[in-house]
């Protein structure tokens, strides 16, 4: 297929040919009509242009291509990667913005001037040291009840992805939530909205306590240690539903592997088998009996 029959019809299907006519800085859309039609040549910086501005992927006019089903797929492959890269990239900020706030990342990396090789490197470990010896994040709680145990913990150190229903079905894509969640080498865990805490291992189960990036509000995940090297395990959630005080309890599960959401969802199965909402009755019925205090 000839480049000016893939512009032909990227320009009917894809885009809007005046806005492309305004892009390129055409007084009339007689240029673009010759373009169309191979009596002029496209040059790179129209090609570039497409690639730049309407996410039309350059390869497509330097790649042999017979039928137009090829063109959509470049196309969907291309604006995909884009797309994940963006979301990539607010991601590692939101990790950025939970270092900073947890003092993970040294003070002074920014202003302080590298001049030999390596001495990032030994600035970091040494501020990392620092870190684990006046840290008591992991050791403040007995030891015999959460004990060390490094072969599990590398199991589950890096990315998982999780799956749960919302309380509210209509929050989420597909009515399912899928949370990119990172555990890092000194047990501080971070998710995708930003959300931030740490992971206690126990014998038989382990915990994930987590601190709301913007209400402050706790969230405990639990779920068997039994399950983990498998790559996939179900957890217990219990948190507030969205924008409340009032909590919910949560089945879910993590994986190494990232599903479709549609799948996810039928792996979970029903929702209402998976959740359980703070009865607001017995809510109000506490609340009739309190104690003010005198």
């Amino acid at each position: 297929m000839e480049n000016f029959k893939k512009l032909d019809y990227i320009l009917d299907t894809h885009m809007n040919a005046t806005d492309v006519t305004q892009a390129f800085g055409f007084k009339s859309e007689t240029m673009l009509s010759k373009l169309r039609k191979g009596k002029t040549n496209i040059t790179k910086l129209h090609i570039d242009g497409l690639e730049k501005y309407f996410n039309i992927p350059s390869k497509i006019f330097n790649t042999p291509l017979n039928y137009n089903y090829q063109i959509d797929k470049l196309i969907t492959e291309y604006q995909i990667e884009l797309y994940r890269k963006k979301e990539k990239k607010v991601f590692q900020k939101k990790i950025l913005q939970q270092l900073k706030k947890y003092q993970l990342i040294p003070p002074q990396i920014f202003t302080k001037e590298f001049r030999e090789r390596g001495e990032l490197d030994s600035f970091i470990r040494e501020y990392k040291k620092d870190l684990l010896s006046n840290s008591n994040i992991y050791t403040k709680f007995s030891t015999s009840i959460f004990p060390i145990n490094n072969k599990l913990f590398n199991s589950l150190k890096g990315v998982w992805y999780g799956y749960v229903y919302p309380s509210n079905p209509l929050s989420a894509q597909h009515g399912i939530w899928e949370v990119e969640t990172t555990i890092f080498d000194d047990y501080s865990v971070v998710d995708y909205w930003g959300n931030a805490g740490y992971l206690k291992i126990g014998k038989n189960e382990s915990l994930i306590i987590k601190e709301s990036y913007d209400h402050e509000d706790l969230t405990l995940i639990r779920f068997s240690n039994r399950q983990v090297a498998s790559g996939i395990f179900h957890f217990v959630i219990v948190s507030n539903q969205n924008h409340t005080l009032y909590e919910m309890v949560n089945f879910g599960f993590f994986s190494r592997k990232q599903y479709p959401l549609d799948e996810a969802k039928e792996i979970l199965g029903e929702r209402e088998s998976k959740q359980l909402k703070l009865d607001l009755e017995f809510n109000e019925k506490l609340i009739e009996r309190a104690i003010v205090p005198q």
